[in-house]
């Protein structure tokens, strides 16, 4: 191993790790869906400063032009979408990697295939925390009724 791996993999600083913030494992499979909206569910993972949010597209779907405060990274994981950013449309494929930076518009449309994107927000985007848990407490209101 060279110096520089050894010293991107030695310990840094001499904290704890915050009790409040426990490790988690989990997988896409157990994290709920969320309707965004017609055709569009994602399913958000938090962390406490980032959000990575599976985002499933179907067929012939329109995200409409909009922008918000929080960076985004993404990445198309499955299927294809148009994606327009400041202006410029672009087809994004499998593996194809999009940087939007704050307050930039952006939209995005599928055509005949549908799609499985991954999004990345730091910070985390307002308002998603509060859907999932929404999502959740249906789930276990429905539990809790037997249905």
């Amino acid at each position: 191993m060279s110096d520089a791996s050894k010293d991107y993999f030695a310990r840094q600083g001499d904290g704890e790790a915050d009790p409040s913030f426990p490790p988690v494992f989990t997988s896409a499979d157990e994290v709920p869906f969320v309707e965004l909206g017609e055709g569009i569910r994602f399913k958000p993972v938090f962390g406490r400063n980032i959000l990575f949010n599976y985002v499933y597209f179907e067929p012939n779907t329109v995200a409409p032009m909009h922008q918000h405060p929080e960076e985004q990274i993404g990445t198309m994981l499955v299927g294809e979408y148009e994606f327009e950013m400041n202006g410029e449309k672009r087809m994004i494929r499998p593996g194809d990697v999009y940087v939007v930076p704050p307050h930039v518009p952006h939209s995005a449309r599928t055509y005949d295939k549908g799609c499985v994107a991954l999004d990345i927000f730091s910070p985390p985007r307002s308002g998603f925390r509060e859907m999932l848990d929404a999502v959740q407490q249906s789930q276990r209101d429905e539990q809790a009724e037997g249905r």
